[in-house]
């Protein structure tokens, strides 16, 4: 969901965050606290980097002690997606609300030394960048929404070694990437059924159309585990999710129900694999499923039986390393460690 920071959010742009280690806690935070809205997630090193509109910045997050270490600051756009690739961090700069309610979109990729965890340079794309991918360490896919107007979605594959972008002329809705190629889906509008499933060479820019014919309707999102496509839905009318597993030749192996607004599918490296429900917007019912990938049964609501809460309000995205699965929960201003082994979780503080 792109356009959720209200007026009252933007007003504290300006803030800056503290590095916290308090303990993690169920308690409320003060009014006065800051509302980061934790964003999209990547990871090495030990190190987790988050995008949070509230100021606008990249957080450096220690896996080791669950604190918030350092602070990157961006320009006054709101950024969202993020990927590592040849040592560098890059982030979307995507879009901000004026007072006035009108939307402004920029068109730039934040280049980020993780060394020094400082902005080397920005890379021009197409206007409203808000997807990244890296591409087995070479290359970032970057999809970019336009202006839903006159300005077309568009996508864009950027050399992560010389800053060169180039455009592909694909409309990548939503995208993963799978053994170096990008993996993707066009869709006109969402809640759209003409849909077309793709995937790109980042060297050649070649697309070839897969899964052809096939019945999903309003695809949410698509991930790719062993060569197997995963194809999440949310259904805008019931608010209900599916994910469809499908083979490389695109036949169905099986579809299961799962929770609101079903965004990822995220392999947990056993033959299981967390399904992220993003929930209805600021309906606190954000929710986490766990998948066998052999059969698709799925156990329901895994984080609120072993953690006695629910997960929060818009889970965002969702992040495995090592041993922990982290996920970002926008409104709720949280992001929440959750242990593959038994799905406890421990809420680091912003």
């Amino acid at each position: 969901m792109k356009h959720i920071v209200t007026l009252a959010v933007m007003a504290t742009l300006m803030l800056t965050f503290a590095a916290c280690t308090e303990k993690e806690t169920d308690e409320p935070k003060p009014e006065t606290a800051v509302s980061p809205n934790p964003r999209y997630m990547a990871a090495a090193n030990g190190k987790l980097y988050v995008s949070c509109y509230n100021p606008s910045s990249v957080l450096r997050i220690d896996t080791a002690t669950h604190s918030v270490e350092a602070v990157c600051r961006l320009g006054d756009y709101n950024p969202e997606g993020v990927a590592i690739a040849g040592g560098r961090l890059f982030v979307a700069s995507s879009w901000i609300q004026e007072e006035n309610g009108n939307t402004l979109y920029d068109s730039a990729v934040y280049v980020i030394d993780l060394a020094t965890f400082s902005v080397l340079q920005t890379v021009k794309v197409g206007l409203n960048p808000d997807r990244l991918r890296a591409v087995d360490d070479r290359y970032v896919v970057v999809g970019c929404n336009g202006n839903y107007g006159d300005r077309a979605a568009d996508s864009y594959i950027i050399d992560a070694t010389t800053l060169d972008a180039r455009r592909t002329g694909i409309n990548m809705t939503s995208l993963c990437t799978y053994n170096g190629l990008v993996y993707a889906y066009s869709s006109p509008h969402y809640g759209s059924t003409d849909v077309t499933f793709l995937t790109l060479d980042p060297v050649s820019l070649d697309a070839d159309t897969i899964m052809r014919g096939c019945d999903i309707a309003m695809p949410f999102g698509i991930d790719v585990i062993d060569g197997d496509v995963y194809v999440t839905t949310a259904d805008i009318m019931s608010a209900g999710g599916e994910v469809h597993r499908f083979a490389p030749s695109g036949t169905r192996v099986w579809r299961s129900e799962t929770g609101i607004y079903t965004s990822r599918t995220a392999a947990l490296g056993d033959g299981t694999a967390y399904v992220l429900n993003q929930g209805a917007w600021s309906a606190n019912d954000a929710s986490l499923d766990r998948i066998n990938l052999g059969d698709g049964t799925v156990q329901r609501n895994v984080f609120a039986t072993a953690n006695k809460r629910g997960l929060g309000d818009i889970a965002q995205d969702i992040l495995v390393y090592g041993s922990k699965a982290y996920v970002t929960v926008t409104f709720s201003n949280s992001i929440e460690a959750v242990s593959i082994a038994d799905n406890t979780s421990v809420r680091i503080a912003l």
